[in-house]
């Protein structure tokens, strides 16, 4: 499962690289009720290619999650690469990532995210909405697959040009 956070954290670093010969640099921060994040995330993405037919970003998010008694509190970190696929105001999304979690009693762990959903942004608004189900995959002790799935809203800060 390394390759796969790997793999998300080249795309995203990439987008740095990617971004720069973009004509429209789109930032975002939105709240996440459940979702990759566990019970709730908050969320910053940004844009690193963008096509007629296709968007892609990468998000990094912030949650905090009670684990058990053993190990406290969780400090969720969703780490992502999504893909926006459609036009005008309607797209689907698709994304993998990596969740990385540190307790309070000084423990870590990872859950592979995935996510599959509807994005609703009209191209004359910054507000977005999605609908998106996010199963987490666990590989602690055994591979696990928890059915999970979210709802965000968010604010896009647009800004064209270089």
């Amino acid at each position: 499962m390394r390759h796969v956070f790997l793999i998300a954290l080249f795309l995203g670093g990439s987008g740095i690289l990617l971004a720069q010969n973009s004509t429209e640099k789109r930032k975002s921060l939105f709240f996440e009720l459940a979702g990759s994040g566990g019970l709730g995330s908050f969320n910053y993405e940004s844009t690193f290619l963008k096509k007629p037919k296709l968007e892609a970003t990468w998000r990094l998010g912030l949650s905090f999650a009670p684990i058990d008694k053993n190990n406290g509190v969780g400090i969720v970190f969703p780490i992502m690469a999504n893909a926006l696929l459609g036009e005008n105001a309607h797209k689907l999304e698709l994304g993998l990532g990596q969740g990385i979690t540190i307790t309070t009693k000084g423990s870590f762990f990872f859950l592979t995210t995935a996510a599959i959903g509807y994005r609703y942004q009209s191209p004359s608004k910054n507000w977005f909405y999605r609908a998106t189900y996010t199963p987490l995959i666990s590989y602690i002790i055994d591979r696990q697959l928890q059915h999970w799935g979210g709802l965000s809203i968010g604010y896009t800060f647009k800004n064209s040009g270089k």
